[in-house]
């Protein structure tokens, strides 16, 4: 399930043409990118060739076995079509997070992360996000997991008339049993509850100020690759 906040943390959902470069150590790397990052039109059975004029760099750094930190920023043209028919939205982003993973009994496998996301959009005022999720993995067949996200979305993006930033956060847990192998490909099936939090100023659009969801999927990834 996709998180509220991936706005703040992506790339570019769909680039044609990108090129990348990097160097790194054994507890460190660095990697810069040049690539478009324009928004495709709609008709995604061709192609949107442009101009490579957008950029980002990113820094790792591991300081042990269980910790991995990275900072990244970049400058995105043209990334989002205007609003009502004004010139496309260029962003410039940056991006920090600290992940923690290990394996805490035989077959167990708990990782945790935070994220932090800032957009500043041309014309537009700048706006910030922060993820954290965790997960615990028993014997790659059973996953729990739990997500809070906090994010200042803008009238336009919640689709309401009140203009202005708006603090709304989100409250996400789940679970996935994964089936055997099948092919190269292993299944699952699973199910999550959400709560969605919007400030007073939009209880009356939304309702209520907590607002309740819940999904059921199917997922399908490739196998575990074993030594």
């Amino acid at each position: 399930v996709a998180p509220m906040t991936h706005h703040w943390f992506d790339s570019t959902h769909i680039t044609f043409g990108v090129a990348t470069a990097g160097l790194y150590g054994q507890r460190w790397k660095v990697e810069g990118s040049v690539f478009n990052g324009r928004e495709p039109d709609e008709t995604r059975t061709d192609f949107d060739f442009a101009a490579m004029d957008s950029w980002s760099g990113r820094a790792w750094f591991l300081p042990s076995s269980h910790w991995s930190l990275q900072f990244s920023g970049g400058r995105l043209n043209e990334a989002e079509p205007g609003h009502d028919g004004d010139l496309p939205i260029d962003i410039s982003r940056l991006t920090a997070s600290a992940t923690y993973h290990r394996t805490t009994l035989e077959n167990v496998m708990w990782a945790t992360t935070i994220g932090w996301g800032r957009n500043a959009e041309s014309g537009g005022d700048a706006t910030n996000a922060l993820l954290l999720e965790t997960g615990v993995n028993v014997r790659d067949r059973h996953v729990w997991y739990g997500r809070f996200e906090w994010a200042e979305k803008s009238g336009h993006d919640l689709a309401v008339p009140e203009h202005g930033i708006f603090d709304v956060a989100k409250l996400q847990g789940g679970y996935t049993r994964y089936l055997s192998a099948w092919k190269g490909l292993t299944p699952g099936l699973g199910a999550a509850v959400s709560g969605g939090i919007v400030p007073g100023s939009l209880q009356p659009t939304y309702r209520d100020r907590f607002n309740p969801g819940f999904s059921v999927y199917l997922t399908l990834r490739p196998a575990q690759f074993r030594m």
